[in-house]
């Protein structure tokens, strides 16, 4: 073999294991671009934004925005106009974070976040809209997400006390034929500290890394890649240029979707980011 394809060779084995972040960025350029410019040029006289902007998910071009007291308005994201908007069934909480799972018409897990700090699971593609299954666990943290890894069937509870530590309790996704489950200690499977993150806002799970957002009125804003199998912070990117508080994320494709609340809610926006191919390569188990 000649010599010089030889080393190129052994330089690329090399490369491929090597942590991503030491290769280059996950995220083709930090600026990301604008989906949304602002939420309330979309909206029809006849619908009034109740709330502010919290969860988001995604499925197919639709992207489902929830909002403080339970309203959930539906943008098309290609076509970018407004679809329909309606109020979740037996549902008037925070809805901190929102995450379809598998599926044609797949549920829709909505966290509460304060009160009983439940899971609810929703079905938003019958004609009825209901909730199907309500999932607790109980803990004497201020607040409490949910954090769906719907590829792999698991559930992490997603708290901690405000300003830290935060954490992730990894549970096998309860069965949807289940109307009420609590879950238990004795059940949890793992958990994972997650020190970087002071204020919890939305969750995504992919490929065995959580994208967090993170931040309040106050700044500080970021978004956190937490490797879950070695527990690290695989990448860190800055949202202070944004200048609004991120909320709901979700991944379409390749690329990170991010919605950000603001003072007025005709102004909420939604971000995308370019993922490099090199992370999916990376993470394709």
């Amino acid at each position: 073999m000649n010599k010089t394809l030889h080393i190129f060779i052994v330089l690329l084995c090399l490369m491929a294991t090597m942590p991503l972040s030491a290769q280059q960025p996950l995220f083709r350029g930090e600026e990301g671009e604008v989906v949304i410019a602002r939420l309330g040029g979309l909206m029809p006289d006849t619908v009034t934004l109740v709330g502010s902007l919290q969860g988001m998910a995604i499925h197919r071009s639709h992207a489902y925005l929830l909002r403080d007291g339970g309203q959930c308005v539906v943008i098309d994201l290609k076509r970018k106009r407004f679809v329909t908007a309606f109020q979740l069934p037996d549902n008037h909480s925070h809805c901190n974070n929102a995450a379809f799972g598998k599926g044609k018409k797949p549920l829709l897990y909505v966290s509460e976040c304060f009160g009983e700090k439940r899971c609810l699971v929703t079905d938003v593609f019958s004609p009825e809209r209901r909730l199907v299954q309500t999932i607790r666990y109980r803990t004497p943290h201020f607040a409490q997400d949910w954090c769906l890894d719907a590829e792999r069937g698991y559930l992490y509870a997603y708290s901690g006390v405000r300003g830290g530590p935060m954490q992730l309790n990894k549970f096998s996704l309860p069965p949807a034929g289940s109307d009420s489950v609590e879950l238990h200690d004795t059940e949890l499977l793992e958990r994972c500290p997650v020190s970087c993150v002071k204020v919890a806002q939305g969750s995504k799970i992919h490929r065995s890394c959580a994208f967090l957002p993170d931040g309040d009125e106050a700044g500080n804003y970021f978004l956190h890649v937490i490797d879950l199998e070695k527990q690290t912070e695989l990448c860190r990117l800055d949202l202070n240029r944004i200048g609004c508080e991120p909320e709901g994320v979700d991944i379409k494709g390749r690329w990170l979707y991010v919605s950000f609340h603001t003072p007025d809610p005709a102004d909420n926006m939604i971000y995308r980011f370019r993922i490099r191919p090199s992370f999916f390569r990376r993470n394709g188990h």
